[in-house]
């Protein structure tokens, strides 16, 4: 698993394709449509991305940004509503930023959100 975040992290910044989808997926969602929020309350506590506007039943990717300056890539899926959830944890107070990626070549930026951990 470890590996699988680093390469889809890599992906995103450049460094390759990103593309954890086994069989190509069409994106009918678009970046002005998408949405997320991010949402915790303390360190050690639950840190969750929600969002809406993306194409119902599909793959994406959530770029998280840490603030002890570590990133990494969580999977999300898409609901049949066009709604995503993410779950990871706040481990550190400061900002924590996400991003949500398309998958697969040519990856596209969704939606950006972001909170403040005290």
């Amino acid at each position: 698993m470890f590996t699988l975040v680093l390469g889809v992290t890599a992906s995103i910044l450049g460094f390759g394709v990103l593309n954890y989808s086994p069989a190509a997926s069409r994106h009918h969602g678009s970046a002005g449509a998408a949405a997320c929020t991010l949402t915790g309350t303390s360190v050690g506590a639950s840190l969750t991305l929600t969002g809406s506007g993306y194409a119902a039943n599909t793959s994406y990717a959530a770029a998280f940004q840490w603030p002890n300056g570590t990133a990494g890539t969580l999977a999300g899926n898409s609901d049949s509503n066009g709604y995503i959830t993410v779950l990871t944890f706040a481990y550190w107070s400061g900002t924590y930023h996400a991003s949500v990626f398309t998958t697969g070549r040519n990856a596209q930026l969704m939606a950006s959100c972001s909170t403040t951990i005290p």
